[in-house]
């Protein structure tokens, strides 16, 4: 059988991608697996910021519309891209990889006064590290970002550590962020979308119920808040012998909330870290 998979094509989601591949080759070694690249509004339209023209969604709109055609049977995420409400047909169904999930800041010289990020929640947090610095928007890949840094443009961006992780970046100097720095919600996961009740075979043989148990945690308080690419948030969840420890991030613009709370329940505990952040 033929599984086509489909993703951006962007060298970090082709790699997310050859992962993903990788593990349902040991599960169903028979079938044969095609990767279908598709262009995203998010890749194309690179002069804007993500929040002038739809936020996250514009990374994954033109895949799910190519699962629910039957053009492609699933697509791979980096679950951070994806909004927390999808077309009534689809949904998240497996979440098979964690990576590392730290933001860290990435340059080439020790000598930081302009800071290059698209993200509210990176420069909400940021901006107590570095005080000084000046935050300017940054978009495209990887590669489009750091060389922004090498020519000066900018003398540093926040980066997902997993992307630097799953394209092998070396020559760069790496700062962490520290323990308080709040990630996106799904950083570092890698997540399968699908038509409902469509490829469970597979989705059910690859999923890590560890990092799916997280990836609904934070994904219910990203709801919670109404987060997404116009809301200053995080969440970062960790699984552990059925408790679900979570740490929380969230700005109204003047105030910086963080929390952490331990559950049972992913949904319960994420919806609670909402409503408490926003009291």
């Amino acid at each position: 059988m033929v599984i086509k998979i489909g993703t951006r094509k962007s060298p970090l989601a082709m790699k997310q991608t050859e992962a993903v591949i990788e593990i349902l080759k040991r599960k169903f070694p028979d079938d044969t697996f095609e990767i279908v690249g598709i262009s995203t509004k998010g890749d194309r339209e690179l002069n804007k910021s993500l929040s002038s023209f739809g936020g996250k969604g514009v990374f994954i709109k033109e895949l799910e519309a190519a699962l629910l055609s039957g053009e492609i049977d699933m697509a791979v995420h980096s679950a951070k891209d994806m909004p927390t409400d999808l077309p009534k047909n689809l949904t998240i169904s497996a979440a098979p990889v964690r990576g590392e999930r730290r933001d860290v800041l990435v340059h080439y010289t020790d000598d930081i006064k302009i800071i290059g990020t698209g993200s509210q929640r990176r420069e909400a947090q940021a901006k107590t590290l570095f005080p000084n610095a000046e935050f300017k928007p940054i978009r495209g890949n990887i590669a489009t970002r750091l060389e922004k840094v090498k020519n000066g443009e900018f003398d540093a961006v926040i980066m997902a550590k997993a992307a630097i992780d799953r394209l092998n970046i070396k020559d760069i100097k790496i700062t962490d962020l520290g323990d308080n720095f709040v990630c996106a919600a799904g950083q570092g996961i890698i997540a399968i979308e699908t038509v409902k009740g469509k490829m469970t075979e597979y989705t059910d043989a690859i999923n890590d119920t560890n990092v799916f148990t997280e990836l609904t945690a934070e994904r219910a308080f990203l709801h919670g808040v109404g987060g997404g690419c116009h809301a200053p948030c995080g969440a970062s969840a960790v699984y552990d012998n059925g408790n679900i420890t979570m740490r929380t991030f969230y700005s109204d613009g003047e105030n910086n909330v963080y929390l952490e709370m331990t559950d049972t329940d992913p949904i319960r505990l994420g919806k609670t870290m909402a409503e408490k952040s926003k009291e």
